[in-house]
């Protein structure tokens, strides 16, 4: 994309020697060209000599207050760094034009103008009156063929920043699948991992359980102790789903205090067993509360495909027997009735299926306890 700038590109005023230039009339000195172009995060590490020839190439422009630098959607070809003024980074919409940034002395933008010919993302509009230094890709490209050198220096910049901007994406990645609380698997993962297991059953023949368990009379904790305890009690909950399932089950917090296990190769009779384990469990441990506040779950239990033909027919049968362990007493587990539940006719949806490769090891057998 042809503009390019982030926050962390942003440099304050204050930190740049060219952000004291006096104002109309001054014409940057080859020292301050270059401590801009230093600014430029694809130009940042290039050895002197290359930014001096860089810095050779720009031209001094002068742009008048309230005037579009560069428009969205049109091509560029330059990079923009300003001496002073300030500029308005805009995003226009129907109504008004949203402002996304203002940049000052010592910022630029423009840099991948430089790199591609792609639309510009954005419109730059002055603010006041402007002088700018620009680059422009003809000249950017000559300084390049005349150095080999310094198109290699350009390819190891650019791929640190590749590599820099994957490891971020993946750690928003891994961050949108995850609960912030909790530390399990979100609602957002959940869903995914249940399309993943019933493609796998049907393209290997291996049945999964679902166990969903809510923690009983929850809102009176909250409303008790607070919700700083209950957040406490969430957490504990959740370490007690990691520490005793298996390495291939998915334990997931997906609802306020609403917990699923997803128990690949388990059967109606071995998930039953884990479900009033996981009951058990909560129910006999100490919490972790000084009130010394008793603790309990209601579970409810469904196996695929014994009890459903899809992933969200699946959900609704756990969660119908996990209303009738509410309604029986709470603090006990209860499976699947299809014969009850007549009415939850709910096929694939396309958008939600998820195809899985084939697991690298197989899960433990068929008849042993998804704990």
């Amino acid at each position: 994309m042809w503009f390019f700038y982030t926050p962390g590109d942003i440099r304050p005023s204050s930190r740049n020697r060219v952000a004291r230039l006096p104002a109309p009339g001054y014409v940057a000195a080859m020292s301050d060209t270059v401590a801009l172009l230093r600014q430029v995060p694809l130009l940042r590490n290039l050895p002197l000599a290359h930014l001096e020839r860089f810095a050779e190439r720009t031209r001094v422009l002068d742009v008048k207050a309230e005037h579009d630098i560069v428009e969205i959607g049109t091509p560029g070809r330059c990079l923009y760094l300003i001496l002073y003024g300030a500029v308005r980074v805009l995003y226009p919409s129907q109504n008004s034009d949203f402002e996304l940034a203002r940049l000052g002395p010592g910022d630029f933008f423009g840099e991948m103008a430089l790199l591609n010919d792609k639309p510009r993302s954005a419109t730059v509009r002055s603010l006041d009156d402007v002088r700018l230094l620009t680059l422009d890709k003809e000249d950017f490209g000559a300084v390049v063929a005349q150095e080999p050198r310094l198109a290699l220096e350009l390819l190891e910049s650019m791929s640190v920043r590749i590599r820099n901007a994957d490891e971020q994406i993946s750690g928003l990645s891994d961050q949108a699948m995850e609960d912030p609380l909790t530390g399990l698997a979100n609602r957002r993962a959940f869903r995914q991992r249940m399309a993943e297991e019933v493609d796998r059953e049907r393209r290997y023949g291996t049945p999964f359980a679902l166990v969903l368990a809510d923690i009983d009379n929850f809102k009176a904790v909250n409303d008790t102790l607070g919700h700083d305890a209950g957040d406490a009690l969430l957490v504990w909950v959740a370490r007690i789903l990691s520490e005793h399932t298996r390495a291939c089950d998915v334990p997931c917090r997906i609802g306020g205090q609403e917990f699923a296990v997803i128990c690949p190769a388990n059967t109606a009779v071995t998930a039953r067993v884990a479900a009033e384990r996981l009951v058990g469990l909560v129910g006999g441990a100490n919490t972790p509360l000084q009130h010394g506040a008793n603790l309990t779950i209601s579970a409810g239990y469904a196996c695929f495909p014994e009890h459903a033909r899809t992933y969200q027919q699946l959900y609704l049968l756990a969660d119908s027997a996990l209303s009738r362990a509410k309604e029986s007493g709470r603090n006990t587990a209860v499976g699947a009735d299809p014969t009850l539940d007549t009415t939850l006719e709910v096929e694939a949806e396309p958008d939600d299926r998820v195809s899985a490769e084939p697991p690298a090891e197989t899960a433990q057998g068929t008849e042993e306890i998804g704990l």
